[in-house]
């Protein structure tokens, strides 16, 4: 999760924004679906980024506005807006893998890449020519969030990495910066196997938001820790 200041020449723009990303497994029940509201409100994240969006639940969420990407395979992105804060120039991937709003100003992608390293042609494919789609014209500021199902740097992972040079050329390219800025000793896993840890689930800033940024941080949930 992020806390961002907004640059000063955004005027209608609120003081203070926070984003966060989590991929949460297809949430069908009314018990998990509460937990994620409650931790959202808790925490007072003004823009909750969402892969593996499989159900349209998530309208039944109070004092969001729920913008959904859901096409098969639990593949679906969503982006949340607390209190109805108007995103515009919604732009969706037809394979429900992400999406992308503007906000007064700001460009704001959510993304779910393709997992597992058979699927690595699908993933290097997904960074080179999907992901483009949303990001219709250069933004002078964005936030990029996703469970990015990669890695790219050695810091980011224990045991067997899968990394992707697609997504490198991809953050270099739009010049992006990570808000974590894992090193060997201040790591921040999101997601655990029986061979190793890894943090897929990212987000990356342009320069100007990064000199704005506040902090981040992780908080732990039942089926994935979430980066603030």
């Amino acid at each position: 999760m992020q806390s961002l200041c907004p640059p000063p020449h955004y005027p209608n723009y609120v003081p203070n924004i926070k984003t966060a990303t989590l991929n949460i497994n297809a949430i069908s029940s009314n018990t998990r679906l509460q937990m994620l509201e409650d931790f959202q409100w808790r925490q007072d994240i003004h823009f909750p980024l969402l892969q593996e969006v499989s159900h349209t639940i998530l309208n039944t969420i109070s004092r969001y506005t729920v913008h959904m990407n859901i096409v098969t395979d639990w593949r679906g992105t969503a982006i949340l807006a607390k209190d109805g804060a108007a995103l515009t120039n919604i732009l969706r991937l037809p394979s429900g893998r992400g999406m992308s709003a503007s906000l007064h100003g700001i460009l704001i992608v959510n993304i779910y890449a393709p997992s597992d390293s058979q699927k690595r042609q699908e993933m290097e494919c997904f960074y080179n020519t999907e992901v483009i789609y949303l990001i219709p014209s250069f933004s002078t500021a964005m936030i990029l969030a996703s469970d990015f199902n990669c890695v790219i740097t050695n810091d980011d992972c224990t045991g067997q990495r899968n990394y992707s040079r697609a997504l490198v050329r991809l953050i270099q390219g739009l010049d992006l910066i990570d808000v974590w800025q894992a090193t060997p000793t201040r790591t921040a896993y999101t997601h655990y196997t029986a061979t190793g840890a890894s943090r897929i689930d990212r987000i990356y800033v342009t320069h100007d938001l990064r000199r704005r940024q506040q902090n981040a941080g992780r908080w732990p949930l039942p089926s994935r820790t979430i980066l603030q």
